[in-house]
């Protein structure tokens, strides 16, 4: 099969490239200076992301989706920056309205007719973690790390893993924030295949454009009936319960205290990035579980 190739940042996008090769969309994630942390609104990393998605999803020639990222990290979770530059905490109203964009987002990759692909490096916290889950399969490079971090602020984001990787790893990543490496993440079931840190693009380009030579309509529909068995089999019915009790979790953030005793939030207000972190740090600085390092 001849190559075709169509490399465009899209327009009107800011935060993503997009790139047609051998039937495949490749995806990628364009805010290295910000490790790629995923915003929300329009004009957002998220909102480029998901049109991005629908179009591939819509267009005939494309078999297969591939979301990468430039840069060391695929993607270090959400954009703080948005609470660190408002005077006053997010109100129940702004949690919800929140939850409700996180939902649609997460919807629109579930929804993608084509098999989608993950291909991370580097970092994968937060939020990321979350939109990976949506995803078909993750390919992980071996220097890729995984956590809930946002626990450690008092923070939700566990709902999305749930049905991933079960109840008890995800109380695991939420209640402490550790981070674990990609042999872990592979053993919990959130990863298809941890490849070397060089290979893991091939070998995530080699998968997408495979998929992309099978039967379009069978890939759509097999993926359709899989995806109907997870909704009716209770994951739709854990994500409304699961989200509702984000919200709350997500306004009582407000009042999480660091250690010392002083709000994360204020931290974060006044102390900036580095300053969240030097009081992270106080909770604990070495990981209670040992990385895997490939056993």
């Amino acid at each position: 099969m001849s190559s075709t190739r169509n490399w465009c940042a899209m327009a009107g996008y800011d935060h993503i490239l997009y790139e047609v090769t051998n039937e495949v969309a490749h995806i990628v994630l364009n805010r290295p200076d910000k490790l790629n942390a995923l915003g929300m609104g329009p004009g957002s990393s998220r909102d480029e992301i998901a049109s991005a998605l629908t179009a591939a999803s819509e267009d005939e020639a494309i078999g297969c989706v591939l979301i990468r990222a430039n840069g060391r990290a695929f993607c270090a979770g959400g954009d703080l920056s948005r609470i660190g530059g408002k005077p006053v905490s997010d109100t129940a109203r702004d949690n919800q309205i929140f939850n409700e964009n996180v939902i649609r987002f997460n919807e629109v990759v579930r929804r993608v007719r084509k098999p989608v692909i993950a291909a991370v490096h580097g970092l994968c916290l937060g939020t990321a973690m979350g939109f990976v889950a949506q995803c078909d399969f993750v390919i992980a490079a071996n220097n890729t790390k995984f956590g809930l971090i946002e626990g450690r602020i008092g923070h939700p984001g566990a709902s999305d893993l749930v049905p991933v990787i079960g109840a008890a790893w995800t109380k695991y990543l939420i209640f402490t924030g550790e981070m674990i490496d990609a042999w872990r993440a592979e053993r919990m079931g959130l990863v298809l295949s941890v490849e070397a840190e060089e290979e893991m693009l091939d070998r995530a380009v080699a998968l997408a454009e495979r998929l992309a030579r099978m039967p379009r309509e069978a890939l759509h529909l097999n993926k359709a009936c899989i995806e109907a068995v997870m909704e009716s089999s209770g994951r739709a019915a854990g994500r409304t319960a699961g989200r509702a009790h984000d919200a709350i979790t997500k306004t009582m953030s407000a009042v999480a205290k660091a250690p010392d005793g002083r709000f994360f939030e204020d931290i974060l207000r006044r102390e900036g990035m580095d300053g969240l972190k030097a009081a992270r740090a106080e909770q604990y600085s070495a990981p209670w579980l040992p990385p895997l390092g490939g056993r």
